[in-house]
């Protein structure tokens, strides 16, 4: 049984005032710091992904525990250096909620979403042909576009 109940994802861009060598810098530091935050946080499999201007972690914890990831958030957005931002989604593994925040230099919001057991009446639907429905074409929504 998985016991890791919960996942942070998280996503870092640099600002074009930063040169190469700065990015470079700062995204050194920035990880290993992190890193170390997480850890103290009790996160497991940190997985850490630089691509270009972004720097991009997920990790798991056993809970998900607001408090833990408010924490989070204002540590690392009181150790972001100018020109760096970044966004933190954490997601109950039961699809109960969902946390976003957002990190600038000194400071941090968040936005707790709820994920509805059934979609918005207003998103596109689209069927398969199965065996239930063989009249059904591939591709096509409820109300018959494609």
């Amino acid at each position: 049984m998985d016991k890791n109940r919960s996942e942070l994802f998280a996503h870092f861009s640099y600002d074009d005032s930063l040169t190469y060598e700065a990015l470079l810098e700062v995204e050194e530091d920035l990880t290993r710091d992190v890193e170390l935050l997480l850890q103290r946080a009790g996160a497991a499999h940190l997985d850490f992904t630089p691509l270009g201007d972004a720097l991009m972690f997920q990790c798991v914890f056993e809970a998900h525990r607001l408090y833990v990831y408010r924490k989070i958030a204002l540590e690392i957005a009181a150790l972001l250096p100018q020109g760096v931002r970044g966004r933190l989604l954490c997601v109950d593994k039961n699809f109960e909620s969902m946390h976003v925040f957002w990190l600038r230099p000194g400071e941090w919001q968040e936005e707790e979403r709820p994920v509805p057991a059934d979609p918005p009446a207003n998103l596109k639907t689209w069927r398969i042909a199965s065996a239930d429905a063989p009249d059904a074409a591939a591709g096509e929504t409820e109300d018959g576009e494609e």
